[in-house]
Order: C-alpha cells, then structure tokens, then sequence
C-alpha cells in the first residue's frame, strides 16, 4: 500500500486505519503510551551498554529516516522553503519553527559558505516520550530527531548539514541548524 504525500502532510484519519489492523481508534492512543516506554527503556539501556555511542547509532539511523523523508519533498535551494515544507510533513509530532531574535532582519545568517537558521521544536514526541519515562534530555533518543532532520534538509538541499542544541526545555528546545554549501 503506497501512502500519498498528501496523507502523510495531512492529519491523521482514523477511518484510515485498515479494518485488518483490528481495534477502534481509542485503543491506539494507550498502545502509542505504552511504545513511548518502551522505546524510553530501549534508548536508556542502549545508552548503558554502548555509552557515548548510543547518540551516533541513532543519529544515523534519524539521518536514513530523514532522507527517506526527504524523497517526498519538492528538491531546493532555498533554506527557508525547505524548513517550511519540512515542517508541515513533520506536522504535530515534532513541531517546529524558525526562530530569530528580535534585532535580527531574518531568519537565515550566511557566514562564508555556512547558512544558519535557529529552529524551535515546541511539541515534540521525543521530549514527551522522554518525559513519561523520566529520562534527561539531550540524550540518544534526541539525536534521533537531530539525524532525522538533518538527513532531510541534505537530501532536500544536496548539501550538508549539521544540528547542534542551544537550550533544551519541558516545553521547547532551541536547535542551530547549519548547512554547508558546496559539498555533499
């Protein structure tokens, strides 16, 4: 079964969900509840036997997910438009926005062949999964959603990116997206 795009960027429709899966739609929310834990467990015990690894094997395994993502979105040059787009097709899972301060005229800054954006994730599933199981922030659970949207914006872009943490939060993390021209 091929999902269209436009299923994907769009909210979820119960009546979507194949008749073969079994259950109503209520039961979906308690089984989403009790994936969280467990992926929250998973993500700590691979933190305890592997350590610092931990963040990089899930970083790459975000990263694959976001260029698959990626093939669904229309190819770019432009940063802001890329952000845009990825932000619908993320939609509420992992929402976010581009961010300036106030005396800053846009959202992106060029440094040499670099262009940065500051990007706010408000309503993250990551964060809440983190939250339910009582694990800190910043750890190998988040870099899977760093991958994830680096993995995107590259294969959007055709250039390399990077993701790195300003400020994490219960009810937002400030990210610094940076794309390097020239090179993949």
């Amino acid at each position: 079964m091929e999902i269209e795009r436009e299923e994907i960027k769009g909210t979820f429709k119960p009546e979507l969900i194949p008749k073969e899966t079994g259950g109503d739609i209520d039961d979906y929310e308690e089984a989403l509840h009790v994936l969280m834990k467990f992926v929250g467990s998973m993500s700590s015990a691979l933190e305890q036997v592997s350590g610092r690894g931990a963040s990089a094997v899930v970083y790459q395994a975000g990263r694959r997910m976001g260029h698959e993502a990626g093939k669904l979105m229309e190819k770019t040059d432009d940063l802001e438009k890329a952000m845009d787009e990825l932000s619908e097709i993320l939609g509420i899972e992992f929402y976010f926005e581009m961010w300036k301060p106030a005396d800053q005229d846009g959202y992106t800054i060029e440094k040499g062949d670099e262009t940065i954006v500051k990007l706010l994730f408000m309503d993250c599933v990551v964060r809440q999964t983190l939250r339910r199981t009582g694990l800190p922030q910043k750890g190998p659970l988040c870099y899977l959603l760093y991958g994830y949207m680096v993995g995107a914006v590259e294969e959007v872009m055709g250039i390399k990116g990077k993701l790195d943490i300003d400020h994490v939060g219960p009810n937002a993390c400030l990210k610094t997206l940076t794309i390097k021209w020239g090179g993949k």
